[in-house]
């Protein structure tokens, strides 16, 4: 008789196992009965029910099973920091075949995904979020920066607009968007975000650099210059905005020259 049983249905019987609760006959005759009276109940509610099982002891196993979980969670995370973006997946997918509902594995999955560049399962798992908290702002956030790398720009900014419907402070909405209009070339737009950035978070460092890099497309190299400045106040160690700062002031400096030359200089 083929029985079928969830993941989590399946760990939770190798912990009873595992922990002399229950032995293989009991779990196979449980979950036999379990079929056969159709019962849609979990399993842990059958088996306490049917007296296989005594509430301390599912309390025991629940116990034991959010324990093992939170250990591979916080594994994921340390992979995570670390890069070893194989065994952060392997973790956090282990994390989600013992509780399917687990909002941050999924989370930090999809952040994971979008690390190793795999847009689309990134996607996937924010949209998985997204189904089990409809109010997660940082999953629509999150998976419109997602969308847009995988080429959906429509839909990346239908999600940064609910991201920042839901919550208005969240700047890392704004900076997503911009970064998004920058890459459209909708560069006035996405100046108009960096500013909302900074305005919300004033040690956003990326938002003053990337406002100092379209200051620079504008040739506005005064604004351009204070913002890098800012963001190296902020992050003395921001190698890119070191670059960034000494090619605009070359260019403020050609620009100053040009505009100090006479008339005659400039006719020859």
């Amino acid at each position: 008789m083929s029985i079928e049983v969830t993941a989590e249905e399946k760990i939770f019987c190798k912990l009873a196992i595992k922990h002399e609760l229950l032995t293989r006959t009991e779990i196979s005759d449980c979950l036999r009965q379990k079929k056969k009276v159709k019962s849609e109940k979990p399993l842990a509610m059958f088996m306490m029910d049917h007296g296989y099982l005594s509430n301390d002891q599912i309390d025991y196993l629940i116990s034991v099973h959010e324990k093992n979980l939170q250990a591979f969670y916080e594994r994921g995370n340390r992979y995570q920091s670390n890069r070893d973006f194989e065994k952060a997946i392997s973790d956090y997918t282990r994390v989600l075949k013992g509780n399917p509902y687990h909002v941050d594995a999924l989370l930090d999955r999809g952040n994971v995904y979008f690390r190793m560049e795999e847009y689309e399962k990134s996607v996937d798992d924010y949209s998985h979020v997204i189904e089990l908290e409809e109010g997660n702002y940082v999953a629509y956030a999150n998976r419109g920066l997602a969308q847009n790398n995988a080429k959906h720009p429509e839909e990346a900014f239908q999600d940064f607009a609910k991201a920042i419907e839901m919550n208005p402070d969240y700047a890392k909405a704004y900076f997503f968007r911009a970064s998004s209009y920058y890459f459209q070339k909708e560069y006035e737009k996405s100046l108009s975000d960096y500013d909302k950035v900074i305005e919300l978070d004033p040690k956003f460092a990326d938002a003053y650099n990337n406002r100092g890099v379209i200051y620079t497309l504008f040739k506005d190299y005064d604004k351009a210059i204070t913002s890098c400045e800012m963001a190296l106040r902020i992050d003395p160690n921001f190698t890119s905005v070191k670059i960034n700062l000494q090619v605009v002031k070359k260019r403020s400096e050609e620009q100053k020259k040009r505009e100090e030359k006479t008339p005659l200089e400039n006719e020859t």
